[in-house]
C-alpha cells in the first residue's frame, strides 16, 4: 500500500488511459453490428478489450473492418 500511495502519481495517468481507451472501446463495440466486427463475435471483443492497454489498442487495429 506503500508503494502505491508513493508512486500515483506515475500510475494515475496510466489508469486514466486505460479506463479511457476501455470505455471508447465498449461504446464503440456496443453501436456496431456483429456484421461490422471481425469475426463477429462481440463477446471475444470485449474480453480483449480487457487486457490492460493492449487489449483496446489490438480493438481498435485488428477489430473493427473499416
Amino acid at each position: 500500500m506503500e508503494f502505491l500511495r508513493e508512486n500515483i502519481s506515475l500510475l494515475a495517468p496510466l489508469i486514466i488511459l486505460q479506463v479511457v481507451l476501455f470505455v471508447i472501446g465498449i461504446v464503440d463495440l456496443l453501436r456496431r453490428d456483429p456484421q461490422q466486427v471481425r469475426w463477429g463475435i462481440k463477446w471475444v471483443w470485449v474480453l480483449i478489450l480487457l487486457i490492460n492497454i493492449i487489449g483496446p489498442l489490438i480493438y481498435f487495429v485488428f477489430g473493427r473492418k473499416e
